[in-house]
């Protein structure tokens, strides 16, 4: 239960954040889905405007619903993106630090 509070606490600061379910087709999507309603819940609503995704080789289910579109009904914007693991996360760790370096640059 400390694990899941901790976690809870870090999606209550999603705000303009990222969150991703990188292979976990069952348990991560529940829990996420379950913080997140604790978090608006003790926040009036919040967190609302974040980008979730969904990273697999086999879309599935729970994590499109739960992930994808479930939170982002009152706004942010949820992916889904299909792929290995290998290749995808290699990639996604990329563009985000070549974009973190081209706006520090600015």
């Amino acid at each position: 239960m400390n694990d899941f509070h901790r976690f809870a606490e870090r999606v209550r600061r999603l705000e303009r954040g990222v969150y991703l379910n990188a292979g976990s087709a069952v348990i991560l999507p529940e829990v996420f889905l379950k913080a997140l309603a604790l978090a608006r819940n003790r926040r009036k609503g919040l967190p609302r405007r974040f980008t979730t995704a969904n990273l697999d080789f086999i879309p599935a289910y729970r994590p499109l619903t739960n992930v994808v579109r479930r939170p982002t009904t009152r706004g942010g914007t949820g992916l889904q993106i299909i792929g290995h693991h290998e290749l995808l996360l290699p990639l996604l760790f990329t563009a985000v630090r070549e974009e973190f370096a081209r706006k520090r640059q600015r």
